[in-house]
């Protein structure tokens, strides 16, 4: 028996656009399966001894032959392993016997993304009387936790050294979509490590979007760290890790507030639309009035961290399109993404680059883009750009011609997402995905720095 496991990162976390075994198998009992052929596997054979009813023992549950019960459920696992070429065997496994003895290889490759999941660990969890806790689901919570966090080299000390902290900071929609948790429960959980002293949890405060005018108070992600028995550890960890999530280039659209203790605005903001609307049903309401109401719902909306997002990247990077932003900040995957969709909407020329519109005029249509209305976007393109004078001046970024075109002067009520004369619409930002989740790529880097940071904003939305 080992002290430890190793259980590689796709286990636990989706890679490209694969989801994760977990969510592929989508059977809690798929981590106890592994750890029993992981504790019985034969490194000189590269091979596996077992019999169904041992096998099921060991995981902690009662052998049942009745159909759909734990024997079936145990031999479905077994086959979608097969069918993932996580095992391989020469026999049937829908035919396989409680008590016959049964050999197969074991196939998981480790590669470098892996986690150590220690016995210690997996007892403190398995063995828990917290009420109200599936310990098996809490068991695979912990591990993917662990896959998240960034592990610093070997007496690579933090203290010592400096370097990165370790941690992880993924996003209750992130949680959400990968483990299919609710809040309440990613609460009980995370309470439960904490109380099993396995992890420590700390934040970094409200923010706001800088371009917000609302200043809407909104939370930040949870920063997690592994619980160390030598306390300066664990805070060094997560101080340090505070300030990176605070550093990362797609933070520096944020205003953070250093404030924990959460000030519910939208009481106040509630009152000033609802005294907009009023003015709007008696015809007083000015075009200031409605401006500020667009503002108000657009802050509220489901949709604005994606929204306040997009142009919070556009106002740092003045002149650049989204394109390069992402290939310079993100993956390259993403940037060929924006850039199909920059060429397919006729902003920039697919050979050269060269942006074909006003730069001003540019930021407005992705930061208003709605990919189901993509032909709409299509032919307003063409129309504004056959009414415009044709850009001079080459090179990939920044304003383009001698004519200065005033957008309100081009761009119609039934054009503009937040029209005034109708319900706003929203923006639809699902286009921006690099698929479900992108692969990206230095695994020793932070996972969820990549893929939560900014894609959690529109993969949730």
């Amino acid at each position: 028996m080992f002290t430890f496991i190793k259980l590689p990162n796709n286990l636990f976390l989706p890679k490209g656009n694969i989801d994760s075994i977990i969510k592929t198998i989508n059977d809690e009992k798929v981590v106890p399966v592994l750890d029993y052929l992981i504790n019985n596997y034969c490194a000189s054979k590269e091979t596996i001894n077992f019999t169904l009813e041992d096998m099921i023992l060991e995981c902690g549950f009662k052998p049942s032959t009745k159909k759909n019960e734990i024997n079936d459920q145990f031999k479905n696992i077994l086959i979608r392993l097969l069918e993932l070429e996580i095992i391989e065997c020469d026999f049937e496994l829908e035919n396989i016997k409680p008590k016959t003895m049964y050999r197969l290889t074991l196939k998981l490759t480790m590669e470098k993304e892996f986690i150590q999941l220690f016995n210690t660990e997996k007892e403190a969890i398995l063995n828990s009387t917290i009420k109200e806790i599936n310990n098996r689901k809490l068991l695979i919570y912990f591990c993917y936790l662990k896959a998240r966090m960034y592990k610093r080299a070997k007496d690579n000390d933090l203290g010592k050294t400096g370097g990165r902290a370790e941690i992880c900071f993924p996003s209750f929609k992130t949680i959400t979509y990968d483990l299919g948790l609710t809040d309440v429960i990613i609460n009980k959980y995370n309470e439960a490590l904490t109380e099993l002293n396995l992890i420590r949890i700390a934040n970094a405060g409200h923010f706001y979007y800088a371009t917000d005018k609302t200043k809407m108070p909104r939370e930040s992600c949870n920063i997690y760290t592994l619980y160390s028995e030598f306390e300066e550890t664990w805070k060094e960890n997560l101080k340090e890790g505070i300030k990176y999530y605070k550093s990362l280039e797609v933070n520096k659209t944020k205003i953070f507030t250093n404030k924990t203790t959460y000030k519910n605005n939208n009481r106040k903001l509630n009152g000033e639309l609802g005294s907009i609307i009023k003015k709007e049903n008696l015809g007083t309401a000015t075009a200031k009035d409605i401006a500020r109401k667009n503002e108000i719902m657009m802050s509220s909306s489901d949709k604005a961290d994606a929204i306040f997002q997009i142009k919070g990247l556009l106002n740092n990077n003045p002149g650049m399109i989204l394109s390069k932003i992402f290939g310079n900040v993100y993956s390259e995957k993403l940037a060929d993404k924006w850039f199909d969709i920059e060429v397919s909407l006729g902003l920039i020329d697919d050979d050269s680059n060269d942006l074909l519109v006003e730069y001003k005029y540019y930021k407005w249509v992705v930061e208003n883009y709605n990919k189901d209305e993509h032909d709409y976007y299509v032919n307003f393109v063409k129309k504004h750009k056959a009414e415009s004078s044709k850009p001079k001046g080459k090179g990939e970024f920044g304003e383009k011609g001698k004519k200065k075109i005033e957008l309100a002067d081009k761009i119609s009520n039934d054009c503009d997402p937040y029209n005034l004369n109708e319900e706003p619409k929203e923006p639809n930002t699902d286009f921006m995905y690099e698929g479900d989740n992108e692969e990206y790529p230095d695994e020793n880097d932070y996972p969820d720095d990549d893929r939560n940071d900014f894609d959690e904003y529109m993969r949730n939305l």
